[in-house]
């Protein structure tokens, strides 16, 4: 039961606090965890009639926050963010029936994130852990991840200062023809992500147990990924440093006609098509590294911007290493129809398509710190490739330094939504909505590592390329829901609503929106139809109920409480709302890497067959529900196959508009989240083999309270 300490794990337990819980088998530390910012902001706008048929309008608009954010280890992370935008538009009417509008529109956001250790002191080159940055504004540990203990993981921000700015011009044309409202434009963006920023440069070491495991009595015995930790060896390190200033550029286009026909009394439809295509990002130095795959995985070679010349294929590709996708034709249609005349029955219903054309910029982040232009590796410790704590971020030979690979001919996603509903009104001031809403989604992102095997199994190509990730856009997911509302309209000052919705959406994408950085790795690359399961969004019922009440208006204190001015206008509004769902779904991970991979948490367990909520006391989840999968085998438990405990929010807010004469009002208003402190959990921790199996992993945000006051004349 004794472990030699490295020299590294030494210096970093000391980064560690004291226990301050006693009597808990499971938790020895708590700590709130409070943030505090500043915020600054200011709004303007402009409305000028030029002559009887011309307008121009715009709008300046800045805000400046300062964010502090300590995590448990008691690091304080500073954020500053400073954000702009203005716009302006001019319109000029021809006639009674034809109007055109042009605008330009300008953004700018800087934000800055200086860790804790930043430039303080050299936390990495102090404890003897080499190979990663140890520049003075990257100084700081490296990120410690244990996967079967429920020990915490140490971790730190990464310094950076960022600019996006985005230049907008539009036009639109709106003509009215008899019963007709056509309308016809078009938008151009030209957007700038200028990027100060390392993706990983003090890197990360990955602990499982796996060092520690061994064979007693011929029986296999789990070993203890912290203890692995005090031997000072990992089980897998990944870093990913260089070209920390990254130039990326992005042209956005789009058009749209769009037709309102009003039919008749009883008819309206709105039909139309719209084509919007967003170019692949692309670096001004061309400073982005993809890799070149020969046909079935069996071979690759990093392809730069710079020469983009595949050594392996041979093919040509563009700056941007991505090949651009201009099909984006979005056609859109709906109507409202009130199928008796003179009833308060409307029928409405529409279908559209939208393309997600937000996914590249995540992509070119990970493509612009590669090697060889870059320092990044993933790699396993294994005989052939040992890793340390002091020497953990070296190449394995076995495993290609370059750890994301885009598909060239990445499509973009898009989904296609339709929807009906049927609204009446009915007494006592109610009015009932019933609806239909259905979503398929195709071309999503997956993601996988090729020519992974799993634990045990005989290699079936030991001379193919591993240790990378690659994105392809061959995911599909499809979403029906059905939902009531109850709403009463507003009356007696009174006014409120109550929802129920009830759906069910399945997929296997590796995300939803583009967010590559929030990628889920396949577990089988060869079987990606065992990925499709339920979303990690599917929330199977939910109840939302919001109620309002407004005192109104009157003089001399002539409503429900009296103000600073027997003369003034006095207006109090009260604002409840409750949020009840069922849990969101969370995959069991079966702590392990990848064979041959730096690529953990994508493992699945077996499922034993044992009643996954009968849990025993003191636990949310039953831990027998799953065992480790067989030797050579990868786990047969599905992906989101466990419920997560069931959602609530509770938020409320008064207000107050004293009227304190003919051009002055002074609104008072207070928010609260949360405001009677009831804690409500929102994942359960669900690594197999952990202790903490089943128990919560993270809880909802304590009581706040904000205040405003505003002046408006």
């Amino acid at each position: 039961n004794m472990v030699p300490v490295s020299p590294q794990a030494q210096a970093l337990l000391k980064l560690y606090p004291t226990a301050n819980v006693a009597g808990n088998p499971r938790f020895n530390f708590e700590t709130p965890i409070i943030s505090n910012m500043h915020q600054d902001a200011m709004q303007s706008r402009l409305t000028k009639q030029v002559s009887r048929k011309d307008n121009l309008n715009g709008g300046f608009a800045f805000q400046n926050t300062r964010t502090g954010q300590p995590n448990l280890f008691n690091f304080m992370d500073t954020t500053d963010a400073l954000g702009m935008n203005g716009n302006v538009s001019w319109s000029h009417r021809f006639g009674t029936h034809f109007l055109q509008t042009v605008g330009f529109r300008f953004s700018r956001q800087a934000t800055q994130v200086l860790p804790f250790w930043a430039n303080v002191q050299n936390i990495s080159g102090n404890a003897g852990i080499s190979g990663n940055n140890q520049q003075p504004q990257n100084w700081g540990p490296p990120s410690l991840t244990f996967l079967s203990s429920g020990t915490a993981g140490l971790s730190d921000g990464n310094s950076s200062h960022n600019r996006f700015q985005t230049s907008a011009v539009s036009y639109n044309m709106l003509w009215n023809r008899r019963s007709h409202n056509i309308n016809i434009g078009g938008d151009f963006r030209r957007q700038e992500f200028n990027y100060l920023s390392q993706q990983d440069p003090r890197g990360q070491f990955t602990f499982t147990g796996a060092a520690t495991a061994g064979n007693v009595g011929g029986a296999t015995v789990g070993g203890s990924d912290f203890a692995d930790f005090l031997l000072g060896v990992p089980d897998t390190s990944a870093i990913a440093f260089g070209n920390a200033d990254k130039y990326f550029r992005e042209n956005v286009y789009d058009a749209f006609a769009n037709d309102d026909w009003r039919v008749n009394p009883e008819l309206t439809v709105n039909y139309g098509v719209r084509w919007e295509y967003g170019a692949p990002i692309s670096e001004i130095f061309n400073r982005l590294v993809n890799l070149d795959i020969a046909p079935g995985f069996a071979a690759i070679a990093p392809v730069l911007g710079t020469s983009p010349t595949g050594a392996v294929t041979g093919q040509n590709y563009p700056n941007s290493l991505v090949r651009p996708d201009r099909r984006g034709i979005e056609p859109k249609f709906g109507f409202s129809w009130r199928p008796i005349s003179g009833s308060s029955m409307v029928v409405r219903g529409g279908y559209g398509v939208n393309y997600d054309t937000s996914v590249y910029q995540n992509i070119a982040l990970q493509m612009a710190q590669q090697a060889p232009l870059s320092t990044s590796l993933r790699v396993q410790n294994s005989a052939a490739c040992p890793l340390t704590l002091a020497s953990g971020f070296v190449s394995c030979a076995a495993t290609t330094p370059d750890s994301f690979a885009i598909d060239p001919n990445f499509r973009v996603g898009y989904v296609q939504t339709w929807q009906v509903s049927v609204q009446r009104d009915l007494p006592w001031s109610l009015q009932m909505t019933v609806k239909y809403l259905g979503n398929k989604g195709t071309r999503g992102a997956q993601e996988y590592l090729p020519n992974t095997f799993p634990a045990g199994a005989v290699n079936p190509c030991p001379a193919c390329p591993v240790g990378f990730a690659f994105l392809a856009s061959n995911g599909n997911s499809t979403r029906n829901a059905g939902d009531i509302q109850v709403r009463r309209r507003l009356h007696s000052g009174l006014t409120a609503t109550v929802q129920y919705t009830y759906s069910k959406s399945i997929d296997d994408d590796s995300a939803i929106g583009g967010q590559t950085g929030a990628l889920t790795l396949a577990q089988n690359w060869l079987d990606l139809r065992g990925e499709r399961g339920r979303s990690t969004f599917d929330q199977r019922h939910l109840l939302n109920t919001y109620l309002q009440y407004t005192t109104g208006q009157g003089l001399g204190g002539k409503t429900l409480m009296s103000g600073w001015r027997s003369a003034a206008y006095k207006e109090w509004t009260f604002i409840n709302q409750i949020i009840v769902g069922s849990g969101l779904p969370q995959t069991p991970i079966f702590p392990g890497a990848v064979t041959g991979t730096g690529f953990t948490a994508s493992l699945r367990p077996d499922v034993t067959g044992a009643a996954l909520y009968a849990a025993p006391a003191g636990l949310f989840l039953n831990p027998a529900a799953f065992a480790a999968p067989a030797v050579g085998q990868f786990g047969n438990a599905s992906r989101d196959s466990i419920t997560g405990p069931i959602q609530f929010t509770y938020n409320a807010s008064f207000a107050r508009t004293f009227r304190l004469n003919d051009r002055l009002n002074l609104d008072v208003r207070l928010d609260s989240t949360n405001p009677i402190n009831h804690v409500s959990y929102t994942t359960w921790y669900v690594n197999v083999g952990s202790p903490l199996f089943g128990l919560p992993a993270t809880a909802n945000a304590m009581r706040s309270v904000r205040i405003t006051t505003r002046v408006r004349f």
